[in-house]
């Protein structure tokens, strides 16, 4: 047998064979993750969540970026195994988009199959990832740790709506998105959706296994961006498409953006970037603030809604002169 040590991030995978694995090698990787973790970690607000599993498992700390205007968005983004929050928090100052809060939760720590049962961050166990056992699965054999997957969707669900409450942004304000592992919850939560419909949900790098599953109108008609590459060597481009006309045939999916890229690996590329930030701006367009909610505005929101209006805060001290300028504006 075959088995692979694997640790994923946005920045790149690193799979290790059995056979050539050097237990000093493998620990540079970890602090070198470590290090770019804790350089990034000042950039963002760090929240420690209270939620704890099914199983007694606590869930990481939460990562947020923004918004830099006014708040009328929100998208929640997974990482893959062995990553933390800090992992994809990059991603949101590269989109650009000031309007949306972004969410980094982290997956709690557990033991790993494939990665010889040891400990990291992941939403559920994975015991394999050879492709013939992948396409196996995708001919119905049971799916990956499914109390775990389920403990992880309940876990999303629950910070949905506690965003949901703490912020009044409504469902269909809200994007779920999620890499690899993370993708794969993204995508078990879409079909566990009811009761509110999300705006969108974002699966890259992924896979879901043929399941039945009863998806309402609300969900059917929820926009789904599914991107994977075409040199993926973990998970096999032919398992993504069979995920993708699974999810289009059989459970009816009415707005599946299903696209492949050339030569992409596990992990991402600016194209798909550059389509993630066009699919976020069609399904979460910024809202145009109304007088009443420049009262509500912090000193940044309001410098940095009079600098897309292409006005200047520079002389301006005072926070109600800042709300005069931008009531100028609307």
């Amino acid at each position: 047998g075959h088995i692979r040590l694997l640790l994923e991030s946005h920045f790149f995978t690193i799979p290790v064979a059995a056979r050539s694995y050097r237990p000093g090698i493998f620990a540079f990787y970890i602090f070198v993750i470590a290090v770019i973790g804790l350089a990034l970690k000042k950039m963002y607000t760090t929240h420690a969540p209270v939620i704890a599993g099914a199983a007694g498992r606590t869930f990481g700390p939460i990562i947020q970026y923004g918004p830099k205007s006014l708040h009328s968005a929100t998208v929640v983004m997974l990482h893959g195994l062995g990553d933390t929050g800090n992992g994809w928090a990059p991603v949101a100052p590269e989109m650009g988009m000031d309007h949306i809060k972004w969410i980094f939760p982290t997956a709690p720590t557990r033991p790993i199959s494939v990665n010889m049962g040891m400990q990291m961050p992941g939403w559920f166990d994975i015991d394999h990832l050879d492709e013939a056992s992948f396409l196996k699965m995708m001919k119905g054999s049971h799916g990956f740790d499914q109390d775990g997957t389920d403990e992880s969707v309940d876990y999303v669900l629950k910070l949905i709506d506690a965003e949901i409450k703490a912020t009044g942004i409504p469902a269909e304000r809200i994007v779920l998105g999620g890499f690899s592992q993370g993708g794969h919850v993204a995508l078990k939560t879409l079909l566990r959706q009811s009761g509110h419909r999300l705006a969108g949900y974002m699966a890259l790098s992924t896979w879901l296994e043929p399941v039945a599953a009863s998806i309402d109108d609300a969900g059917r008609k929820t926009p789904l961006f599914y991107g994977h590459g075409s040199s993926d060597p973990l998970i096999p481009p032919m398992v993504a498409q069979l995920s993708a006309d699974h999810l289009q045939k059989n459970l009816q999916l009415e707005d599946l953006r299903f696209k492949m890229y050339p030569g992409m690996q596990h992990s991402t590329c600016s194209q798909e970037m550059q389509d993630m930030r066009a699919f976020l701006a069609a399904v979460l367009p910024p809202v145009e603030p109304k007088a009443e909610d420049i009262n509500g505005m912090s000193v940044r929101e309001l410098k940095t809604f009079i600098s897309s209006r292409g006005g200047s805060s520079d002389s301006i001290l005072e926070k109600s002169e800042l709300q005069e300028k931008a009531r100028s504006l609307l």
